[in-house]
């Protein structure tokens, strides 16, 4: 089994000198308007199904479009999966590995192609590629300017950055709707509206005390700073009937990856909060969950205050809006917290594209698709056409039932730990199963019949009656 950080094989990757594309048609180019979350995994919506979530904006999107129900991300890391969605390419070929790192500089994003193709390319909220908020960055280098992209400034720069959703995401909002309420459409908008939550759970299991008994705000200790969450994570024990109830698949396998075992014990692997959960009482998963769901709803109320400015402002008409989020979160299954892991909650996301009067509405697709077929999907539609080998697909094909399936199989990326780059986990995702591979330790498979079993709580690598299958999916990690 190949342990090298590039699995998928890098075909000349792009091309050098610039960004070559072309318009091809003569229709009206869409406006394309990119909505995302941060850390929000496939489950935590209302239309998907959950009764302990309120996210009644999130579902009018997903009723006014097409919903994926098998949407991955291409790495359940933050800087890895946005450089996914930002350039159509897997993280191994952007050259993000690991936060904190920077793109290649001769990868293309899709702010420089549709630049080159005309359009005004805006960029509100987290970035991640290495900046999160690259604001400051961008004004004192006096261009305002990342990767193809205008900033839009939405807080003062040269203040600490803001570390919590609560206060990044409501004037984020305020900043959307306001550049939108004075766009001269003079030519065609792609604007990425980035939030920032339900990221903060990550603080829950950082906490360090109550401010007060009869409050529920909770204090946390992060880098020498001093932050109190706002979110009711504190719940009272006459209260814990009210807590949503944990999941199905919540115990963890006798038979679990050494790899994940390490990383739920020794957060130098990258993940504070997976080690700080890991003695967590059912009640404390409990409280993680309800944290977890509320702060989903929080920036689902964002999204509702930004969808009423585009429809005020008559954006719909010709507007493809793709609502997603870069990774999801553990939510207790497998009593895992956050993300760095290849299960379900951590690698699957939802994935929205609404394209009034052009998509149909309410439709909903269980085809296995990427945030790697983002790109692609926005050059076919906005009628781009480039000289870029994407990892990725359009979904317009599919989206439009000229195809059944688009993918046979995708890759899900995991590098966990940049002192150590020889560890690594790859998924591999096929119509009906999953694969996992980790480069060390003892029981460092994992293969999963997702058919019959959803929650993933029966690994089959070492069942004989599937040695086949297996090795096929070995097969495509190989090549």
């Amino acid at each position: 089994m190949k342990s090298n950080t590039c699995i998928l094989p890098v075909t000349a990757l792009l091309f050098y000198g610039g960004v070559s594309c072309t318009n091809i048609g003569k229709q009206e180019q869409p406006n394309i308007i990119l909505i995302f979350t941060d850390q929000q995994n496939s489950q935590t919506l209302s239309v998907a199904g959950n009764k302990y979530v309120k996210t009644p904006n999130m579902d009018r999107l997903a009723q006014m479009g097409i919903r994926f129900t098998q949407a991955y991300c291409t790495s359940p890391v933050s800087g890895p999966s946005r450089s996914s969605i930002v350039t159509g390419m897997m993280p191994c070929e952007t050259g993000v590995i690991y936060n904190g790192d920077s793109l290649n500089s001769d990868v293309v994003t899709v702010g420089e192609i549709f630049r080159e193709a005309g359009y005004n390319t805006v960029w509100g909220g987290k970035w991640h590629l290495p900046e999160s908020y690259p604001q400051r960055a961008a004004a004192r280098s006096g261009e305002k300017k990342i990767r193809g992209f205008e900033v839009l400034p939405f807080y003062d720069a040269e203040k600490e950055p803001w570390m919590l959703g609560s206060e990044t995401d409501p004037p984020l909002t305020d900043a959307v709707t306001a550049f939108l309420r004075n766009y001269d459409r003079k030519k065609p908008l792609f604007l990425a509206v980035s939030y920032h939550n339900p990221h903060d759970i990550c603080f829950h299991p950082r906490k360090s005390g109550w401010v007060s008994e009869n409050d529920s705000l909770l204090e946390i200790r992060y880098y020498g700073f001093k932050y109190r969450l706002p979110d009711p994570i504190g719940i009272a024990p006459d209260k814990l009937k009210d807590l949503p109830p944990l999941p199905l698949n919540f115990p963890i396998s006798k038979d679990e990856p050494e790899f994940l075992t390490e990383k739920r014990l020794h957060h130098e692997t990258y993940g504070l909060e997976t080690k700080l959960a890991y003695g967590y009482s059912d009640e404390e998963w409990q409280s993680y969950l309800n944290a977890y769901y509320r702060m989903t709803e929080r920036v689902d109320s964002e999204i509702g205050r930004l969808l009423k400015e585009i429809s005020r402002n008559g954006f719909s008409k010709n507007t493809i809006i793709v609502f997603t989020s870069d990774h999801g979160d553990g939510a207790a299954a497998h009593k895992w917290a956050a993300k760095n892991s290849l299960y379900e909650e951590s690698a699957k996301v939802p994935l929205f594209v609404i394209y009034p009067g052009k998509i149909k509405k309410n439709q909903v697709s269980s085809n296995i698709v990427t945030l790697a077929d983002l790109v692609p999907t926005f050059c076919d539609y906005a009628s781009i056409r480039t000289d870029l080998n994407f990892a990725g697909k359009s979904l317009r094909p599919l989206i439009e039932d000229k195809l059944s399936s688009l993918h046979e199989s995708i890759i899900v990326e995991l590098a966990d730990y940049k002192p150590d780059t020889t560890r690594l986990g790859r998924m591999v995702r096929t119509e009906r199963f999953k694969y996992n591979y980790f480069t060390s330790g003892n029981f460092n498979e994992q293969f999963f019949d997702l058919m019959n079993d959803p929650g993933e709580k029966r690994n089959l690598a070492y069942d004989p009656e599937f040695r086949e299958e297996i090795e096929s999916h070995r097969q495509i990690l190989r090549n």
